[in-house]
């Protein structure tokens, strides 16, 4: 585990926007109380961490905070393999999956505020030729486009995992669901859906003249030094990824999907829906700067986490982020993220000024009930 000071020009430069956030969860969750944060060790975090993981059986899982104290705190639990006694380090690589629709949308708001592009321009002004019809970048953004969801097509998951050497282009990919009829009208409804997400990857590219992978590579990762992050499939791997545990047979049995090298079928049909691979410290890092006000301006940043008509009230989402409510009181913002093998959430704590990461390599693994924990720590009474 590792512990260490937040920097004192970071906090200054995030106080103004998160005076502003504090304003908005309080108003949208007026349960939250006011009290500070407890203060908990180290040890008490790990000790958290090591009973979960051990409820959980899940093979490794790698944790962080980056609380309103000041410092982060990342911890790991378990061995990459099971039956291996060798433990997980905190630096672990993992697949983040939808985690990395946040960068995608965080490039593609920057490119707003450039004036590059609008929210209400329609898809069609860029990609003409691809079946997105009304849709506007905006819906593309919060998964009310109506466009089928490419990853449920029939016989999709088999045919990855038999070609798992096959490199998939974003023609490809698309024309698995060219000829599906949409959800809903554009605008009328909302579905999760990776085919927005692959959309916006080529209204990036003509926009910019360059790939999406490379937009945020230039824009994110170098910039915010996150040295362990890389788009699987796109770029040159910075490191291996765990072993994940996922039940491809349908045995009732989880084997080990990551064998034989690289997973480049699975990493290039995800693409800007799922493709980057990370580290909790890297994506600690990242929601530091993207919610204390680093990365976009404050505006562009509440637009973010708006919430849209069509959601219960626990669970939201916005221009590229979910808003939840675990509890029913305390606002989240984030994302989770699932793959074969991997299941992770990056949270941010408005009321509480905390980032949170979750990082797990199994399948049937609940981040979110982790991460909730963690939570709890820092509301007094619930630790």
């Amino acid at each position: 585990m590792a512990t260490t000071p937040r920097s004192t020009t970071q906090r200054v430069l995030g106080a103004v926007l998160t005076a502003a956030l504090l304003v908005t969860a309080a108003a949208a969750c007026g349960a939250v109380q006011s009290a500070g944060p407890q203060q908990q060790t180290p040890q008490a975090r790990q000790a958290l961490l090591d009973r979960w993981r051990s409820r959980a059986d899940v093979p490794a899982v790698v944790a962080g905070l980056d609380d309103a104290h000041g410092t982060t705190w990342v911890g790991a639990s378990g061995s990459p393999e099971r039956g291996s006694a060798t433990p997980v380090s905190t630096s672990a690589s993992f697949r983040t999956a939808s985690i990395t629709k946040v960068f995608v949308a965080v490039v593609t708001l920057q490119l707003v505020e450039e004036g590059r592009l609008r929210l209400d321009d329609p898809v069609a002004r860029y990609l003409p030729d691809v079946s997105a019809g009304r849709v506007t970048v905006r819906e593309l953004l919060n998964h009310t486009s109506g466009l089928p969801d490419y990853s449920q097509a029939a016989g999709l998951g088999k045919e990855l995992l038999e070609d798992r050497n096959r490199r998939w282009s974003t023609t490809e990919v698309l024309a698995l669901v060219a000829h599906d009829k949409p959800q809903f009208p554009p605008g009328t409804g909302y579905q999760y859906s990776n085919t927005d997400y692959v959309v916006l990857g080529e209204v990036i590219r003509v926009v910019t003249g360059t790939s999406w992978a490379r937009q945020v590579r230039q824009r994110l990762l170098d910039p915010l030094q996150l040295t362990h992050t890389f788009i699987a499939g796109l770029e040159p791997a910075r490191a291996a990824v765990l072993p994940g545990y996922f039940d491809a047979d349908n045995d009732g049995d989880e084997e080990n999907v990551e064998t034989g090298g690289p997973w480049l079928a699975l990493e290039t049909s995800e693409g800007p829906a799922g493709a980057l691979i990370s580290t909790a410290a890297d994506l600690l890092a990242f929601g530091d700067a993207l919610f204390r006000g680093h990365l976009l301006r404050p505006a562009t940043l509440m637009a973010m986490v708006a919430e849209g008509p069509f959601h219960p009230r626990n669970s939201n989402y916005g221009l590229g982020l979910e808003i939840l409510r675990p509890d029913y009181r305390t606002v989240i913002w984030g994302h989770g993220g699932f793959l074969p093998g991997f299941r992770s959430v990056l949270w941010y704590v408005p009321s509480r000024d905390a980032v949170i990461v979750v990082l797990t390599n199994d399948s049937l693994a609940n981040p979110p009930d982790l991460a909730e924990l963690i939570m709890r720590t820092l509301t007094p009474g619930n630790a």
